[in-house]
């Protein structure tokens, strides 16, 4: 009988150990390392996660957080996270809405799909150094983080990573990094005030800064072959851009309804503009197009709804203006295009105080 007891005994320790409140986890006994499966929705304030868990008079190194780990522990404001930390499962802190502070320690390579998803409160996030990919939609509607420093190994941004990030007005690029690519939407309809793209970028995908409301400068160092999709669609508070890299064309709506955007010198390297790339810069009233001497194309309704654009010169390489190119520039009074050879119907549009066209027909 005692001996049944004992071992009854035993097996409640052992137990308790998979459970030891206010988390569970699972051991690896070849790796001696813990992975914690779940946190106790009832947690709330600061949290420590312990660095090692005894289980069987073993202890084990906490490595891993499993999927969901802490989602909608609604209560907790910070947590401290083990020193060995490797591996975070998706969604580990999703629609943790009180969360305000954590520090991602040395060790993490990957921030995993929707990791912060819905952590309406978060307003500060610290990065390790050992950080290479921030997985699609990681921090989406973190409505109050306010800045987040890339260090230098991230190698991917992926969609929609910091994508309705309200709050959100300074991120910064980690000078020493190789390469860099950032998916679609990865900053749509985040709150960046000011903003520049480092050389080490090599690609953007569509829409990445789609929506930035407030966003008011920008600088492009990096050289693409092609500013991707609605990059800049609807900033519609910036005022200037400065695109320093080697750049060959710009691609559909990519600057479209940025209202307030009066001046910008494009790359002289570009071959084509894209169709509706400038459509509803209401402001603009400059845009260096003849010392575009590798321009080709113009893409249709490209200039469409530039209103306060007066005179163009066209360069050598543009002999036909397409359909709507520059519709609705109502302030338009001469414009000049010394190999242009035809042109469409509705090229000028709703263009009423247009007088003068030089061209070689």
């Amino acid at each position: 009988m005692r001996r049944l007891i004992l071992w009854a005994l035993s097996i409640l320790s052992s137990v308790a150990n998979l459970i030891a409140a206010p988390f569970s986890f699972s051991f690896d006994e070849t790796t001696g390392e813990a992975t914690l499966l779940s946190a106790d929705k009832s947690l709330s304030k600061a949290v420590v996660v312990p660095d090692s868990v005894e289980n069987g008079g073993r202890y084990f190194a906490v490595t891993k957080l499993a999927k969901q780990a802490f989602a909608k522990c609604g209560k907790i404001e910070s947590v401290k996270l083990p020193s060995k930390l490797k591996h975070i499962g998706p969604t580990a802190f999703g629609d943790c809405g009180k969360l305000k502070h954590i520090v991602i320690p040395e060790g993490v390579e990957t921030i995993p799909h929707h990791c912060f998803y819905l952590c309406s409160a978060l307003e500060t996030v610290t990065l390790p150094s050992s950080l290479k990919i921030i997985d699609h939609d990681a921090f989406i509607a973190c409505k109050s983080l306010q800045s987040i420093t890339i260090p230098n190994k991230v190698r991917q941004i992926k969609s929609w990573a910091f994508g309705e990030n309200l709050a959100l007005k300074t991120v910064v690029f980690e000078s020493g990094n190789s390469s860099l690519t950032i998916g679609d939407h990865a900053f749509d309809k985040s709150g960046l005030q000011t903003l520049t793209i480092p050389s080490f970028v090599d690609s953007l995908g569509e829409y990445v800064f789609n929506r930035c409301h407030g966003l008011k400068a920008v600088v492009v160092e990096a050289k693409f072959d092609t500013l991707p999709k609605m990059t800049f669609h609807e900033c519609e508070s910036m005022t200037e851009i400065s695109l320093k890299g080697e750049m060959k064309s710009i691609a559909y709506g990519a600057f479209s309804d940025c209202r307030s955007l009066s001046t910008i010198t494009l790359p002289t390297t570009l071959t084509q503009i894209g169709i509706n790339a400038f459509d509803g810069c209401k402001s603009l009233t400059y845009i260096n197009l003849q010392e575009l001497t590798s321009l080709q194309s113009i893409g249709e309704a490209s200039f469409s709804g530039c209103e306060k654009i007066e005179r163009i010169v066209l360069p050598d390489g543009i002999r036909k203006i397409e359909d709507g190119t520059f519709m609705s520039c109502h302030s338009l009074i001469e414009i000049t295009g010394e190999n242009v050879e035809s042109e469409a119907e509705f090229s000028f549009y709703d263009c009423p105080k247009l007088k003068t066209k030089k061209f070689a027909k």
